[in-house]
């Protein structure tokens, strides 16, 4: 009987912790990261932004901010090529269903970019918009840029 008892008791726990295994899938580490933002590491540097998500055309959404105008302007563009949660791979062109784009402009300096590999992962699609990112790139002059720790931490719909 207590090997049963034992038994049971495994396997619950094993039901328990695959249970709480799903839903960490789901809600992507956000420390740090505000609600309202996206976060990350640009070769290291910080940014973390207020944006907002809209759908394009039923099988585009793209995360969006914008700030400034004329030398100072900047903006950011995560576009993903589905309608739904999922992982998504960065691509630098040539875009279809499951690819992602990213794109990160400033007028002055060197500190935009744009990515050409990497991982989007979406968690959420609804009145907000999560997920977290990683993207290999190019800044303006060609060189190589890592943008790590990427988070969309439940962005509203614009």
């Amino acid at each position: 009987m207590k090997k049963i008892q034992i038994l049971l008791f495994a396997l619950m726990v094993s039901v328990v912790l695959g249970a709480c295994s799903d839903e960490d899938d789901q809600n992507p580490i956000t420390e740090g990261c505000a609600p309202g933002k996206v976060c990350f590491k640009l070769n290291g540097t910080d940014i973390a932004v207020d944006a907002v998500w809209f759908d394009i055309n039923g099988q585009r959404i793209r995360v969006y901010y914008e700030n400034g105008s004329g030398t100072s302007y900047e903006n950011i563009e995560i576009d993903f090529y589905g309608s739904g949660p999922g992982d998504y791979s960065f691509v630098d062109q040539n875009w279809s269903s499951g690819d992602a784009s990213f794109q990160y402009f400033k007028a002055s300096g060197t500190g935009g970019a744009s990515g050409s590999s990497g991982t989007l992962k979406i968690t959420e699609v609804g009145s907000t918009l999560s997920g977290t990112f990683s993207v290999t790139g190019t800044d303006s002059q060609g060189a190589s840029v890592q943008i790590t720790d990427g988070i969309i931490n439940q962005v509203p719909a614009d």
